[in-house]
């Protein structure tokens, strides 16, 4: 068997893919969950060079091709997104609610449904094995076509990631400038890539252009550049993770500059207003609640709310907000309004994106788990 060169590129993409996935993922340096994320990223990439660069030899490997889902390619940007969100903030967690970013996924198993539904009913004696040749152009054409939502989802999800870091690198000039010049870096590269891909798309959803252009390049003009990102993507996030510290030790705060000390009277005045925005405009029941947009909500500089947090009320920010939330939870949960609610349920409407961080915050204010607490309010 003769493997061609822009093959045996794509079959070591698959190698370097496989091999980057898995040092992500056993990884114990730097944030654990955003590792995984860019491994399950990296993967993914993998799996689709397999798909490409994987000699035909027999009808069998023709028929896993056909049935297998190694082309997967709509969790790219919501990867991407939660990568970001998750390198950015270590106390960031996967909810139900970032996990139906992930539902699209059905549109890259569409063809292969349709096969297996095939398969299975002219097993069962439903289907007349005769229509196999319309089932086989289906499939073709719906792989075609799926394309498009693909294009468009890891794009979107590219762009708003993008122009999202854009903004944090401006409201957060002194925290966390690597890990932020990484990011950046990631989506412009992805977003070449778009560029490049979205030139390879327009004659390939052509019917008219889709044969010319598939047996002059076939898609070695799309794939051998996946090979090149899965190493650079893959070995780049892996050498930034080694650089940073574990999840158990936080990262070293860049020294700030001195700032002229607040008055008491501007103290107070500064936290009244944040006791009115939590209050009064309740803020803290916004999961994604941000320093900034307090900031905005207030129309005070972060810097001035985050000092006299830190240096006059001796809290952090997360501190401050998530006391509302644990107070609010409290206040509901002998509720009879909110009985049909489980207690993450409950957290979760009360403020907190994270099952654990909530655990976690309600021990500390408290020392009692939710649990126990509530056993001993219905005592």
């Amino acid at each position: 068997m003769t493997i061609s060169f822009p093959d045996l590129l794509l079959l070591f993409g698959t190698l370097q893919g496989f091999i980057l996935a898995t040092l992500l993922w056993t990884s114990r340096s730097g944030n654990r969950q955003a590792n995984r994320l860019l491994g399950t990223l990296v993967g993914l990439l993998g799996l689709a060079c397999l798909a490409v660069g994987i000699p035909v030899t027999n009808g069998w490997v023709s028929l896993m091709l056909d049935l297998l889902p190694l082309i997967v390619i709509m969790p790219a940007g919501p990867l991407i997104w939660l990568y970001t969100r998750s390198l950015l903030d270590p106390d960031f967690r996967l909810t139900r609610r970032e996990k139906r970013h992930f539902w699209p996924v059905i549109i890259d198993c569409g063809s292969k449904l349709a096969g297996w539904g095939f398969i299975i009913g002219a097993l069962l004696g439903v289907v007349d094995y005769s229509h196999r040749d319309a089932v086989a152009w289906f499939m073709d054409e719906y792989n075609v076509y799926a394309d498009i939502p693909r294009w468009l989802s890891v794009t979107t999800y590219v762009v708003l990631t993008y122009r999202w870091l854009q903004q944090y690198a401006r409201n957060y000039p002194q925290q966390q400038l690597t890990d932020v010049r990484w990011l950046l870096q990631f989506m412009l590269a992805f977003l070449a890539f778009q560029s490049l891909w979205l030139m390879h798309l327009i004659p390939y959803i052509n019917p008219a252009t889709r044969n010319a252009l598939l047996d002059a390049w076939g898609w070695y003009p799309l794939y051998i550049p996946i090979a090149v990102l899965i190493y650079w993507l893959g070995l780049r996030g892996y050498l930034h993770a080694r650089s940073q510290p574990t999840d158990t030790q936080p990262a070293t705060a860049p020294p700030k500059p001195a700032a002229k000390p607040l008055s008491e009277a501007q103290a107070n005045e500064v936290a009244g207003c944040l006791y009115q925005a939590m209050e009064t405009g309740q803020l803290f029941l916004d999961p994604e609640l941000t320093l900034d947009k307090v900031s905005r909500h207030v129309q005070l500089p972060a810097k001035t709310i985050s000092a006299v947090l830190n240096q006059h009320l001796g809290k952090s920010f997360n501190q401050f907000v998530n006391e509302y939330r644990i107070d609010a939870f409290k206040q509901k949960l002998t509720d009879p309004a909110h009985s049909h609610l489980t207690l993450t349920g409950l957290a979760f409407e009360c403020g907190f994106n994270s099952q654990a961080t909530f655990q976690r915050t309600f021990k500390q204010l408290t020392g009692a788990t939710p649990g126990a607490y509530l056993q001993q309010q219905t005592a």
